[in-house]
């Protein structure tokens, strides 16, 4: 149905920009051109439209995760991608920066309760690539991951300052490319993948 879309994706919006707690449910009806009431038929209240945001957000980013291949081409094509996703989707990082801002150990969330799916994929992918003998860890999976998702965001956010002097825009086509190799060379090298012969960034 178009306006429950229409909802979700306001919502995506509104939440990311300004956080759960800002984001009144005027300000999604208004984004969307609908009353607030509407909102009522589709969602029981803030809470339930926030979750179900969540699980159609990793669900987009499930969807491409890669089912055939070595573990090592699904996981690099599974970083590769995040790249692409993160750089298309800037609302995936403005809501993992709130989210990671008031996460709390043991608590758990709809954000992550939502994300448990994604990151099941690449659990399974690591312990396959280590039973297969394609990875020799030097670090935790949970590590590995934090690090690759972490890496990423702030890579958006930071080499505009981080490179004043270049005025590097990071979404541009040469620079994904690059955050692309750098982020296989890093990944590779915590993994214990063998170096390829065009591993340089």
């Amino acid at each position: 149905m178009r306006t429950r879309s229409e909802i979700v994706a306001a919502a995506e919006r509104l939440f990311a920009e300004h956080g759960f707690e800002a984001t009144r449910l005027d300000d999604i009806a208004a984004e969307v051109g609908i009353r607030r009431a509407a909102i009522f038929y589709h969602f029981g209240d803030k809470h339930e439209l926030y979750s179900v945001m969540l699980d159609e957000l990793f669900r987009d980013l499930e969807a491409p995760l890669p089912t055939t291949g070595s573990t090592v081409e699904r996981l690099e094509a599974a970083l590769t991608g995040w790249i692409d996703l993160v750089n298309q989707r800037p609302s995936i990082a403005r809501l993992m920066l709130r989210e990671a801002a008031s996460a709390q150990p043991g608590k758990l969330t709809p954000f992550i309760e939502a994300g448990r799916g994604l990151g099941d994929w690449f659990r399974a992918v690591i312990a396959e690539g280590v039973a297969s003998g394609e990875f020799q860890l030097r670090i935790e999976p949970y590590r590995f991951l934090s690090l690759m998702a972490g890496t990423t965001i702030f890579h958006f956010a930071t080499m505009p300052w981080l490179a004043l002097d270049q005025l590097v825009d990071p979404r541009s086509s040469a620079e994904l490319g690059k955050h692309k190799r750098e982020i296989l060379l890093v990944a590779r090298g915590m993994l214990g993948i063998a170096a390829r012969p065009n591993d340089t960034a």
